[in-house]
């Protein structure tokens, strides 16, 4: 028979277990970080061999590349008089910037694979002229009579040279000539082609030029603003193209076709004049151009997903809580970490998978069975088939919810805050008449 004390005494007992409770699944969620962490770094691990093996394939094939280019020198005597009185003859260079440069190039992307892994190369067709212009050579103050217009040479920098395809024939005026290998004066880069224009003068000038240049690189190609005015078009059918360096496109139309992509610098825009002698200047930190991004590859979307799975273990365990409250039907501290682990193995078995199918394929894969195993074990321990498809639906929520906000991307932080309340509000409405002291 149960006396007035003991009555009293059964709202203090199942208060104390509902606080027992709650503070079990809080150090079970806590403790279920350890190999969530261990996920994370298995993820970054072979997001790393996956880097070494697309830097492996470029160093086969070709490194991203940059192209600078054309630049003019033009050696120049200048004379002084040693302690001796002997006149000596010290030469120095100048370097002339092109009046005008346009470049119009087609990339032609394509995937390679090593094992599991794959990186974009290409190979690129780019048609670059424009001409050159010694007016105002004056501003120099070089003694016409000291250039050396004989020995002027044509400088393109090319960051790997093993990407170059075919011969490069360069078009002066109405003459042809044929790059060499190799560019001593690295004021342009560090490497290169050059060749040695004969019997230049400046009656050449205004001189136009024209050359092709077949490229193969890896990931990104870039280019320097050496004209006046530079003007660089770009095509692809590249669907995901990321512009980087100093200047970004005036012009891009991006689709499912690829992009198309235009550039217009000024010589106001950089740092650096058209014409400099010796070594006042370089022109290498003025770069821009495109990389062949892959958007968010499934490491990075198997990181990003797997840093929300303590919210997904915590709607979980606030799922089967609940339903202990209400329906009365307890579950062991055991069984919560069982469906923990399973939420856990989800990540595990997306990672794995999406490295043979690809993100989406896998996160759908890796759901259903996780769902499917979860249904089944949590039927043994709730009353009813309702009850465990109530808590696999809203594992099945968690699982949806995660993979929206990772497709939105930009809005991801809104949407997820703007998710988060509204599953705040749920909880609070739907826990609202529970008596948590049971009296």
């Amino acid at each position: 028979m149960e006396t007035k004390e003991s009555s009293q005494n059964k709202p203090k007992a199942i208060n104390w277990q509902i606080t027992l409770k709650v503070l079990i699944i809080g150090m079970i969620t806590i403790a279920l970080l350890v190999p969530k962490f261990m996920i994370l770094d298995l993820i970054g691990q072979r997001q790393h061999t996956a880097e070494e093996s697309s830097r492996e394939v470029m160093q086969s094939w070709s490194a991203d590349q940059t192209v600078r280019g054309p630049v003019l020198t033009i050696p120049w005597f200048e004379q002084t008089t040693d302690s001796n009185g002997k006149e000596i003859n010290n030469e120095k260079e100048f370097y002339l910037l092109p009046e005008n440069l346009k470049i119009d190039g087609l990339i032609f992307p394509e995937k390679r694979k090593r094992s599991l892994y794959e990186t974009v190369v290409y190979e690129s067709e780019m048609t670059i002229a424009g001409h050159f212009d010694v007016s105002d050579l004056n501003a120099l103050k070089i003694h016409p009579e000291n250039i050396l217009w004989e020995k002027a040479k044509i400088l393109v920098a090319v960051h790997d040279l093993r990407g170059i395809n075919n011969r490069v024939e360069f078009t002066w005026n109405d003459s042809v000539y044929s790059f060499s290998p190799g560019m001593e004066n690295q004021r342009v880069g560090s490497n290169g082609i050059s060749l040695q224009i004969p019997q230049l003068s400046q009656q050449d000038f205004p001189a136009h030029f024209q050359f092709t240049l077949n490229l193969k690189g890896s990931e990104s190609l870039n280019f320097a603003p050496l004209g006046e005015t530079t003007e660089v078009t770009l095509h692809s059918d590249w669907k995901d193209p990321g512009f980087i360096g100093s200047f970004l496109p005036a012009e891009h139309t991006i689709n499912n076709e690829g992009f198309t992509a235009s550039w217009k610098v000024l010589d106001f825009n950089r740092n650096f004049p058209q014409q400099w002698k010796n070594e006042e200047y370089r022109v290498t930190d003025s770069d821009f151009g495109v990389r062949l991004v892959t958007v968010a590859d499934h490491y990075q979307k198997s990181s990003r997903a797997a840093k929300y799975g303590i919210l997904v273990i915590l709607f979980v365990f606030l799922s089967f809580f609940l339903n202990e409250i209400i329906t009365k039907q307890k579950v062991h501290p055991f069984q919560y970490i069982l469906v923990g682990f399973a939420v856990l193995v989800f990540y595990l078995l997306l990672l794995s998978i999406s490295e043979q199918l690809g993100f989406n394929m896998a996160y759908l894969i890796s759901a259903i069975s996780v769902l499917i195993m979860i249904l089944l074990y949590s039927r043994t321990f709730l009353k009813t088939w309702l009850h465990a498809f109530i808590q696999t639906l809203i594992l099945t929520f968690s699982f949806g919810f995660i993979y929206v906000l990772m497709q939105l991307e930009t809005y991801a932080l809104l949407a997820g805050s703007i998710g988060l309340f509204v599953v705040l509000a749920l909880t609070m409405f739907v826990t609202r008449k529970i008596n948590w002291y049971g009296e």
